[in-house]
């Protein structure tokens, strides 16, 4: 691959936005249904397809709330787009906690819209910066855009980590 390959990549990549909670169902949903809207809103953003195991053991563990006789409402799926989100950088144990710190906030509704506002916003400054991203000097290669950018994941991956770690001992001196 070279950075042709990577500015073609780049400019048919299609992550689409996340919707707003006003855009979810407003009805109930069972599992099945809610597996395949879940992964129609996180086309292109996971690595894999959201499984009704995976919504299962994220309920037995508490990161999402329980169904009510086995019907899922919109802050369901709104935990559900966070979650599958958020587990490619964080332990599923940190993501419980926030999030718990979070909803005892504000509501689902307002912290998923928050999120996701952040969310496409920041997926638009990226579309925004595409020809700054692929302003390559004779001698770049695909391998030090890696490098790059697996530098900047693992510094922004440091400052959220003790973001996080700030914002739990500031919850448990309250």
């Amino acid at each position: 691959m070279d950075t042709v390959m990577l500015a073609n990549w780049l400019k048919n990549f299609q992550a689409p936005n996340l919707p707003t909670w006003e855009e979810f169902p407003d009805f109930e949903l069972y599992m099945d249904q809610l597996v395949s809207l879940g992964n129609r809103y996180l086309d292109n953003l996971t690595d894999s397809p959201i499984t009704s195991s995976m919504v299962n053991s994220y309920v037995k563990k508490g990161l999402m709330a329980r169904p009510i006789k086995k019907k899922y409402q919109p802050e369901h799926i709104a935990e559900l787009i966070v979650i599958s989100l958020l587990k490619n950088v964080y332990s599923l144990e940190i993501i419980k906690k926030s999030i718990r710190e979070v909803i005892a906030q504000s509501s689902v509704k307002e912290a998923y819209n928050h999120f996701a506002s952040v969310f496409n916003s920041t997926l638009i400054q990226v579309r925004q910066q595409e020809e700054k991203i692929l302003q390559v000097d004779a001698g770049d290669s695909v391998i030090n855009f890696t490098v790059q950018f697996a530098v900047r994941a693992v510094i922004y991956k440091l400052i959220s980590s003790r973001l996080i770690e700030l914002q739990h001992q500031q919850h448990q001196h309250e």
